[in-house]
């Protein structure tokens, strides 16, 4: 259906009549959860985000890689605005921060916001409570999707150009460092639309602990020439950010943001926007080498171009080349050859500003900048100009993609490094030589990883057994994650190219990860017990089913608060044909994670995010938790602990504050009193174990116990609820 752009011109007064100057926000949102980058949209993209790697902690690294996310529409085309000011040119943007009177006028398409998964949600059970996340469970399934889950978003723009959005997500372990984002632009209106422009926003983030400054860079101006054959012009259309030092004084360096307990860096991680694909014409849907126009980015709220409101300012943006004059020394502007020119397409980084003034500098070092000035990035790839007649339409593709070194040596190298902390480490440092290793847990690197980090370093070795880094050291260490950032970027190309995906159909020349399986857990007594169901055996387009693999979540020492490279570790590998086991190696009273994988003929695993247990705010409540046995002797051995229970030096206070009764008979009522005989609670002891705990210490009335001698009595009951008469008593203290 064509929309006379006149109608946008009306919803836009009504909304400026109104007084709304807000950006019209969606109340619908999904998140995109199968692989290692966390992607959260709404069904206006007003406020996108990305995590990665989703599976890492707070405390461990885990960051929000995306404060802005932007799309924007630039037309020529001559239009009265609601003030009766006739206009030549006229801007739709959507996203976060500037041009926010312009962001009213992207409405969502009713009904068109879906998530979709390729197989079936996986229920999780634990200890007969359902867990399964619902949104999860009541999203549709379409077992031809081109990926493992795609979420389709449609807005109408008053310019009269619709924006559809496909995001694929994989689950396959080789290939969850990336999403891939399909835009289709399409002309609803009944006018030529002349000179479009599309410009798409992100600033991607490489820190969050203070202090730091975000670094990037555009590689891709020579981009065109790589096509052609130039073997030395730049072969990816890249923006791409880091973490660097917050200032130029010598005795401070904050790169990494080495941990000032541990040492080990919370922030090595590179993370880049790459276009895949951008229509040549709407007639021509070749993958044209000359787009972006225009490439590179601007300073944040210092940048004059991202302080602009008006049409014609933003329209300039996205059409115009960029000011040599801004951002000033540290930056040049290029063209397509990658010549310094006034007034080019393309920002990059002037390679002069390596630490020593050295062109032939790694520039992921930059230290001469200041930080007052100097903000982070907010980076922009512009699209155009494009002709589009009524009914045509242009498709851009691009991707997000992570790439760093693995955590373990964040961890080591960290603890080696001299950034005025004690080591505290129980680590040998760097007890490899790191452009040659390679471990046996989830996070060491694959040959291709390896083969990229080698080539990037030319043979040499970066770091000795046993070695103390220095900054220099430190720095070449965290440089190690642009290869394996660039390695992913390639990738998300080559998957791409390698598929006949358009439009949410079509298929990705890459191997697809099985179902994930539905889980159920059980505590039981020293022991716990897993189940799991067939949906991998019945993923027809994932390869036969080779076996299982149990992940469970590492157990520390209570003495050891060290961070680790990777919370669930392999566990135990089961053939195909089994679909349960019961966990023996477990401990009575400690709190048990796991996830269940299954794995194809090829090696590949399901989602490792789906079915994992332990990942609600309260994360306590999905343990499975081994139990011990009821006590035949239990009206002399029923005991209370921690007694006397201090409940502000509890362990983990706020999300576990349990008083556990041991020792007891299979089913029991124990009854909760005060010295002064006033009953407070009744736990109903029905598990048939030996144990049961009192979790939050509440009343009747849900208000929480005061300090005071507490009397309980355990009475037996049968497995029906009946008393059998027998009872046992005691007492404790509560000390808060």
């Amino acid at each position: 259906m064509k929309y006379p752009v006149h109608l946008y011109q009306i919803l836009v007064c009504c909304l400026l009549l109104a007084g709304s100057f807000e950006t019209v926000r969606g109340q619908s949102a999904r998140n995109m959860n199968v692989g290692a980058i966390q992607y959260n949209t709404n069904e206006v993209m007003s406020d996108d985000e990305l995590f990665w790697p989703v599976d890492r902690p707070v405390e461990q690294g885990r960051k929000t890689m995306l404060d802005v996310n932007a799309i924007i529409v630039g037309v020529e085309r001559t239009w009265t605005d609601p003030a009766g000011v006739v206009r030549n040119i006229q801007v739709a943007q959507i996203g976060r921060r500037k041009f926010s009177e312009i962001e009213t006028v992207t409405p969502p398409v009713a009904g068109a916001f879906k998530r979709t998964f390729r197989t079936p949600y996986p229920t999780k059970i634990l200890d007969n409570n359902e867990w399964t996340d619902q949104q999860g469970k009541d999203d549709p399934v379409d077992p031809n999707l081109p990926a493992d889950v795609v979420i389709y978003t449609h807005l109408n723009s008053w310019t009269g150009i619709d924006i559809e959005r496909w995001t694929y997500g994989f689950a396959n372990d080789d290939h969850d460092d990336y999403i891939i984002m399909e835009y289709r632009f399409s002309n609803q209106s009944n006018e030529v639309l002349n000179n479009v422009y599309f410009g798409l926003q992100a600033q991607t983030h490489a820190n969050a602990y203070y202090p730091a400054d975000i670094w990037g860079n555009y590689y891709g101006a020579t981009y065109s020439g790589y096509v052609a054959g130039n073997a030395m012009a730049d072969s990816l259309r890249l923006w791409y950010s880091w973490d660097a030092d917050q200032t130029t004084d010598a005795t401070i360096d904050t790169r990494g943001k080495p941990d000032p307990r541990w040492g080990n860096f919370q922030e090595p991680q590179f993370f880049g926007h790459v276009v895949l694909h951008a229509d040549m014409s709407p007639s021509d849907e070749r993958d044209d080498p000359s787009q972006p126009h225009k490439a590179g980015w601007s300073q944040r709220e210092l940048a004059p171009d991202l302080n602009v409101s008006g049409h014609e300012d933003i329209y300039d943006y996205l059409a115009k080349g960029w000011d040599l004059a801004n951002p000033g020394a540290y930056g040049v502007t290029v063209d397509h050859t990658g010549a310094v020119v006034s007034e080019g397409s393309y920002r990059i980084l002037n390679p002069e500003l390596g630490p020593t003034g050295d062109a032939s500098v790694d520039i992921n070092n930059t230290t001469r900048f200041d930080p007052l000035t100097e903000q982070e990035k907010t980076s922009l790839f512009s699209f155009g100009p494009y002709t589009l007649n009524p009914d045509e339409d242009i498709r851009i593709v691009t991707a997000y993609v992570g790439g760093g070194i693995p955590y373990r040596w964040a961890i080591d190298a960290g603890a080696a490094y001299s950034n005025g902390n004690p080591q505290q480490l129980a680590l040998e440092p760097l007890p490899y030589a790191i452009p040659n290793y390679a471990g046996d847990y989830m996070d060491a690197l694959t040959a291709s990883e390896l083969d990229a980090i080698r080539s990037y370093v030319g043979g040499r070795t970066i770091a000795q057994r046993g070695a103390t880094l220095d900054k220099m050291t430190k720095n070449a260490v965290l440089d190690l994650g642009r290869p394996l950032l660039f390695l992913n970027a390639g990738k998300a190309v080559r998957t791409w190219r390698s598929g006949n995906v358009k439009y949410g159909q079509g298929s990705f020349g890459i191997p697809l990860a099985p179902a994930t399986p539905s889980l159920t857990g059980f505590s039981e007594n020293d022991q716990i017990r897993l189940t799991w169901g067939n949906e991998a055996m019945e993923d027809s387009r994932s390869g036969s089913i080779a076996n299982y693999r149990i992940y469970r979540e590492l157990i520390r020492p209570s003495a050891l608060e060290v961070p680790t490279d990777t919370t669930f570790l392999l566990h135990e590998e089961l053939p195909a044909n089994v679909r349960d086991y019961v966990d023996t190696r477990v401990t009575r009273g400690e709190d048990y994670y796991y996830y269940v994988a299954a794995v194809n003929g090829d090696g590949v695993e399901s989602s490792r995010f789906l079915n994992r247990t332990g990942v609600t705010s309260d994360k306590f409540l999905e343990a499975l938790t081994p139990t011990r046995s009821p006590d035949e002797n239990w009206q002399n051995n029923v005991v209370v602990v921690p007694n006397p229970y201090h409940a502000r030096g509890a362990y983990n206070y706020e999300e576990d504050r349990r008083l556990t009764f041991l020792n007891l008979p299979a089913y029991a009522n124990i009854h909760i009193y005060t010295v002064t005989g006033d009953r407070v609670q009744t736990i109903k002891h029905l598990s048939n174990t030996g144990d049961a705990d009192w979790e939050r210490q509440q009343t009747f009335s849900t208000t929480q116990i005061v300090s005071g001698i507490y009397i309980y009595v355990v009475e037996e009951v049968n497995s029906s609820g009946d008393s059998t008469g027998n009872q046992a008593m005691g007492k404790f203290v509560v000390i808060k």
